[in-house]
């Protein structure tokens, strides 16, 4: 079963049963669902589990995010590798180093602002294993930049981030194969 593997503002992951309770009662007769909006993916996952859907689009202004459902629904496995990569060489809670680590990835996530339309399927996996990470070690797993395009979130106080495994990160690519990814606002 797949699940949200970032953090989003507005997620809707704990109001997934309250939301259920306003679907239309005929869900399983509609062949296409459009997410204008899909963030996190809570109601995606939740959708997608439930129903077979013969068309699905999901859509984001957000580049950096429809650039990690790309990159996640052809290589779950390879951004696995790149973010078990980083998170052992992550120093240990309370380690200045910590500190020092969280915001040299920040410098190199920012650093490629400006290439993101350009990069090439390498530098584009690192990229989401890159915003996974900092997603979950910033402050309160928020996505904010500045107008330069540039994260600019602190590092949060987190003993054990909660990072996806590569079990979760393969049941976003399976649960994605159908799934037509857009890069727009909701019209």
């Amino acid at each position: 079963m797949a699940k949200p593997f970032l953090k989003w503002a507005g997620g809707k992951r704990q109001l997934i049963e309250e939301i259920s309770t306003r679907f239309p009662k005929n869900l399983d007769e509609y062949s296409t669902y459009i997410e204008p909006f899909v963030g996190g993916g809570a109601v995606l996952f939740h959708l997608l589990e439930q129903y077979d859907f013969e068309e699905i689009h999901i859509c984001d202004i957000n580049p950096e995010l429809t650039l990690c459902y790309e990159m996640l629904k052809e290589y779950s496995s390879k951004v696995w590798t790149q973010l078990q990569s980083m998170i052992g060489e992550y120093p240990p809670y309370g380690s200045d180093e910590r500190k020092k680590y969280y915001y040299s990835t920040r410098a190199k996530w920012n650093s490629g602002v400006s290439t993101l339309k350009s990069m090439g399927k390498n530098d584009k996996i690192h990229r989401v294993a890159q915003t996974i990470f900092l997603n979950k070690t910033c402050f309160n797993g928020l996505f904010r930049v500045n107008s330069k395009g540039e994260f600019n979130v602190p590092m949060g106080s987190y003993k054990n981030p909660s990072f996806p495994s590569e079990e979760d990160l393969l049941s976003v690519q399976s649960a994605l194969k159908k799934v037509t990814i857009h890069l727009g606002s909701f019209e």
